[in-house]
């Protein structure tokens, strides 16, 4: 344990936190910094091709072939962080809902006179994003490296009644070539999924299967976590939620603590470990689970660099309105 980290829990990061928990967020917080937590334990899923389902679920009629090609092992770093989270992951939004519906009036917006009905989500975690999406009317091919979360976006599609337009599958950003078949009208990944690819190369190979998957005219439109703001602030604590969950009582709090460290091409990576702290308000029992990825902190020079490499044009580069932490990167391959 590094002890640097008890001076990590300051009163910018408690000032996040609403009441009831507020008073018990300093005690919580300090004895996870302390003691490591357990690791999470990925959720059980069966697959079907390359698509994951909940084990014992019922596989959707329309997700068990479109858009497969054969059974492929998905393998990714980040595989443990995300299968471990699954379950959780919607706890990442103070309001999951209201987080889609957000992102439905943003995409109306940039798709607006695109003409776009099809779509490729390629970083879909729990759907947010594909949900969305089919909430325009438009057909989307979700896929995630995690088999937990491309299997709760099957059943998010299949709880907002969107199964016959989300076909939701398992791959990665260096093998979509392989998994999916184009031609899309527009490619979304948001959240700040693309810099789990740590090098120049591999970010550049996603970008071309980006590019080699829209039909001419095509659009990307890409999140990636605003580093350059988050290196001049040399961050180190990133507090996420505190949520009352479900159940009266219950108590949730997500925080990360960054490790920022050079790669071996001397890009700038930072580790993530995000701490979930769970426990029933006015008992001393918590259940601390801590997982552990790695990001390259892809800066906004870099990012308009590498969209040019790999063939795009007219890039720019926006927020989504009250959303400062993330830059939207839009571009478009060439007619």
């Amino acid at each position: 344990t590094n002890p640097r980290r008890h001076e990590l829990i300051d009163a910018t990061m408690l000032s996040m936190f609403s009441r009831p928990i507020a008073r018990n967020a300093r005690r919580l917080l300090s004895t996870t910094i302390s003691k490591v937590g357990q690791q999470g334990v990925p959720a059980a899923v069966v697959t079907q091709g390359n698509k994951a389902f909940p084990a014992g679920a019922k596989i959707p009629e329309n997700m068990t072939r479109a858009g497969a090609h054969g059974a492929r092992e998905v393998k990714v770093e980040s595989n443990d962080y995300y299968d471990g989270l699954s379950d959780h992951y919607y706890l990442f939004q103070q309001d999951w809902e209201g987080m889609v519906s957000k992102e439905r009036e943003a995409f109306k917006e940039a798709f607006f006179g695109e003409n776009i009905k099809r779509v490729l989500d390629p970083s879909c975690g729990s759907g947010e994003q594909s949900m969305a999406l089919a909430g325009l009317g438009l057909d989307v091919v979700s896929t995630d490296p995690s088999g937990g979360l491309v299997a709760k976006c099957a059943e998010n599609a299949q709880k907002l009644g969107y199964a016959k337009q989300v076909t939701a599958m398992q791959s990665d950003f260096l093998n979509l070539t392989k998994d999916v078949e184009g031609p899309f009208d527009a490619i979304v990944t948001k959240g700040s999924s693309l810099p789990h690819l740590h090098t120049d190369s591999d970010l550049l190979q996603a970008l071309k299967n980006f590019h080699a998957l829209l039909r001419p005219g095509g659009i990307v439109n890409i999140g990636v976590r605003d580093y350059d703001y988050f290196i001049k602030q040399k961050t180190r604590v990133y507090p996420r939620q505190v949520k009352v969950g479900e159940t009266e009582g219950d108590e949730h709090i997500i925080f990360d603590v960054w490790e920022w460290h050079k790669g071996a091409e001397g890009q700038q990576l930072v580790n993530f470990n995000t701490f979930h702290i769970a426990g029933e308000e006015g008992t001393t029992e918590y259940k601390t689970s801590k997982y552990v990825t790695t990001f390259r902190a892809l800066f906004r020079k870099e990012m308009e660099s590498l969209l040019e490499q790999a063939g795009f044009q007219e890039i720019q580069v926006g927020k989504v309105d009250g959303w400062l932490w993330e830059n939207v990167y839009r571009a478009r391959r060439p007619l």
